[in-house]
């Protein structure tokens, strides 16, 4: 089940990158013709990679922990955000 998670996951992101290419032909991407210009590559981030996410206020403690340890696995479809599967989770 995780295995086919991890797949998805990395074909959606495949596509979100192949978006924002140029192609050789218009030196444009396929973004910036559908859009009007170009994307904003500042938040990108490596997948896989090890994240501190800060929890939600209801799930924090006065001691211990703000952060959960996750790993990023892509970007939101709809919205600027970041996706994440929770490595460890004490709630």
């Amino acid at each position: 089940m995780l295995l086919i998670i991890y797949g998805v996951n990395l074909c959606l992101l495949r596509f979100f990158f192949q978006n924002r290419i140029p192609h050789r032909k218009t030196d444009k991407t396929p973004y910036e013709l559908w859009k009007g210009y170009q994307p904003n590559l500042k938040y990108l981030r490596v997948w896989g990679c090890l994240a501190k996410v800060m929890l939600p206020d209801p799930k924090k403690r006065k001691i211990g922990s703000k952060t959960s340890d996750c790993m990023f696995l892509g970007y939101a479809e709809h919205s600027v955000a970041y996706r994440f599967l929770v490595l460890n989770s004490d709630n």
